[in-house]
């Protein structure tokens, strides 16, 4: 009897319930990546110029414009341009 209690205990779905997990996570993960900016690897966002990822770099440091555009040596109207272009760019909002 027993062995017909192990039989009964096995779970004759548990390819079909791993697979909808498997679904479940990568939809997940498509919706935090479709809402947030995820880095993969160091160089940055494809989306963006090496110059506008290194100002984004340091915007998300929470440098702000005017120390990046004395770190760089450029004008702070250039960085506020830059940094508009990448809003648009990456579609963020300039909260």
């Amino acid at each position: 009897m027993s062995a017909l209690k192990k039989k009964e205990e096995y779970n004759q779905n548990w390819e079909s319930e791993i697979a909808a997990y498997d679904a479940e996570c990568s939809a997940r993960e498509a919706e935090f990546r479709n809402q947030h900016i995820v880095f993969e690897g160091s160089s940055g966002v494809s989306d963006l110029t090496e110059e506008e990822n290194e100002v984004f770099s340091l915007m998300l440091r929470g440098t702000s414009c005017s120390e990046i555009a004395e770190q760089l040596g450029v004008e702070e109207e250039l960085i506020f341009g830059l940094a508009e272009i990448i809003r648009a760019k990456l579609s963020l909002s300039d909260t």
